[in-house]
Order: structure tokens, then C-alpha cells, then sequence
């Protein structure tokens, strides 16, 4: 598939109160550490995080818009109908994510466009790096986002995040999904 645009960002967004509210729900909320695939097993050779999901309806209520506007001007066009519950993340120092694609189907439908809401300060943290892999195997860095940034890309699309070498990294991962591809 030729996409004109491998991400769309939406920078500095979402605000502080709601990056705050996010993080102290997901701070309250009991994580366990992040497993890879449908095994549910973690492995933290590939993937070295906590996390935990949430549900609540303010917070699509926040973010949906923006996959709908990306969607359409990206030119990707994908037709999703359906949020899966979002996952909060927390990579402390060591932690990270290696190359994977969150493509993964469900009750028959399969995960379109993935979403990485920034939630921390940038200073925060070093390393924690979005990185994403084009067809053609050309690495896109994503610099580090102010608080509150959207960032949405095809989930079909190889990505990472690299190691936290200092502080902590929360986001916000969201995936937009709807029946197969045609």
C-alpha cells in the first residue's frame, strides 16, 4: 500500500488537565506488565512496560475527532467504526518497546489506525523514542511531543520505542478498528 503520509500529528492538543486526569487514573489503576501478541504472556525481551486499560467515555470523547480528521487527511481512508479501551503505559528507566505492528484481529475486525497520546513532559524523560518503519524501510523518528500531542499512524506500520534511559515515559495508545481490509 502507497500512503502519502506515514503519521499525522496533532501537537499540544489534548492539555494539561487532561494529561493530568489521564496519568492520575492510570496511576490509580492496578498495571501489570505489558505482554506481546495474543499469548498474553509478557516478554520482556520484545516488550519491557506496565500497563493498564482504560474505558472511560470522556477520554474518547477527547481524542476521537482527531482519528477521524487524520484518516481523512492523511488520504489513508481506512473505515474503522470502533475504539478499543485505551491503554495506559508506563516505561520507567530500561523499558521499551521493539519493532512490532499493532495490526491484530478481533471479533472480526482489525486494528486500522493506532494512536500514542503524550502524556508526559518531554523533560522528564530521555530516550523513549517513536520510531516508525516505512514499506520501504526508512526509519521516521519522532522527536519528543509536548504533553498532550496525538500522534496516529496506519497499524500496520513497524514501529518502536526506544529504551528510557532516565525518568518516566506515560502514554495513551488507542487503536481505531473496523472489519477487514478490501
Amino acid at each position: 500500500m502507497i500512503l502519502k503520509d506515514y503519521s499525522w500529528i496533532f501537537e499540544n492538543q489534548l492539555g494539561d488537565f487532561f494529561c493530568d486526569d489521564v496519568v492520575k487514573l492510570g496511576r490509580q489503576t492496578t498495571k501489570r506488565r505489558a505482554s506481546v501478541g495474543k499469548s498474553h504472556v509478557p516478554d520482556t525481551k520484545v516488550r519491557n512496560s506496565n500497563v493498564c486499560f482504560l474505558s472511560d467515555y470522556w477520554i474518547r470523547e477527547s481524542f476521537s475527532g482527531y482519528f477521524y480528521t487524520a484518516n481523512r487527511n492523511a488520504g489513508w481512508n481506512f473505515e474503522f467504526n470502533q475504539f478499543e479501551h485505551f491503554q495506559f503505559t508506563e516505561y520507567k528507566k530500561n523499558q521499551f518497546y521493539k519493532w512490532h505492528t499493532d495490526t491484530y484481529l478481533s471479533d472480526q475486525l482489525i486494528r486500522k489506525v493506532s494512536g500514542i497520546i503524550t502524556l508526559s513532559n518531554p523533560k522528564e524523560y530521555t530516550g523513549g523514542e517513536l520510531q516508525i518503519k516505512t514499506p520501504e524501510d526508512k526509519i521516521i523518528k519522532i522527536s519528543k511531543k509536548p504533553r498532550g500531542t496525538l500522534i496516529l499512524f496506519p497499524s500496520f506500520l513497524r514501529h518502536r520505542v526506544t529504551p528510557i534511559t532516565s525518568g518516566t515515559r506515560h502514554s495513551l495508545v488507542i487503536w481505531a478498528r473496523g472489519e477487514n481490509f478490501k
